[in-house]
């Protein structure tokens, strides 16, 4: 009588160890792209020069919320090339130089976008502006204005209250307390370019520049 022996077999396998997955590209994750420009803000969008006069714009790309950029470059151009303003680009400014009685256009651009700069160079620069203050909503209108040295400037208030209050100056100037009606004359006899704004209303900027 035969017995059979029942050999046990033993499968030896292997064990793998998990390595946590394997696509995390070794635990680095990629920057996400740059936000794009979606507008140019300008210091100034006017200008005006007489010959030989010069005034510096500075450009800053702006998202689409609004927000300021870094890290995208400005370039500068003028139309026409020659004959009545001339530029000097330097980054994100450019400094306008009056050459002729005339206009051109000095564009900046970033990434695809635009903003152009629009220059009158004259012999003429008036000797009185007038500014409403709160005539088309929480704006001083016009914005930007240009006097002769020793000139007035005349602000004219519209049944909503605001102020004048100075913040850069090439010299000293009283500010122009709150108010809703009536007018103000401020004389200016240094030249230079003189920076103000409503306290109450962010946002309410002007600018008055000298010749």
């Amino acid at each position: 009588m035969r017995i059979a022996k029942v050999i046990p077999l033993f499968v030896v396998g292997t064990v793998a160890a998990c390595g946590g997955g394997g696509g995390d590209n070794g635990g680095t994750t990629n920057p996400p792209p740059p936000a794009t420009v979606s507008s140019v803000s300008l210091t100034r969008t006017n200008v005006l020069l007489k010959p030989t006069e010069t005034t510096t714009i500075t450009a800053t790309p702006k998202d689409a919320s609004g927000n300021t950029l870094s890290g995208h470059a400005v370039t500068w151009t003028v139309l026409p090339a020659t004959g009545v303003a001339g530029i000097t680009p330097n980054g994100a400014s450019v400094t306008i130089s009056g050459t002729a009685n005339g206009t051109a256009t000095v564009t900046a651009m970033s990434d695809t976008k635009t903003a152009d700069v629009h220059v009158t160079v004259s012999s003429n620069i008036p000797t009185a502006a007038d500014v409403d203050v709160g005539a088309n909503g929480n704006n001083f209108t016009p914005a930007d204005a240009d006097i002769l040295s020793g000139g007035t400037v005349t602000f004219a208030w519209h049944g909503v209250t605001h102020n004048v209050t100075w913040l850069t100056t090439p010299a000293s100037v009283a500010n122009i307390s709150d108010r809703s009606t009536g007018s103000v004359g401020v004389t200016l006899n240094q030249a230079g370019t003189y920076n103000y704004h409503c306290t109450i209303h962010p946002g309410m900027d002007g600018t008055i520049t000298v010749h």
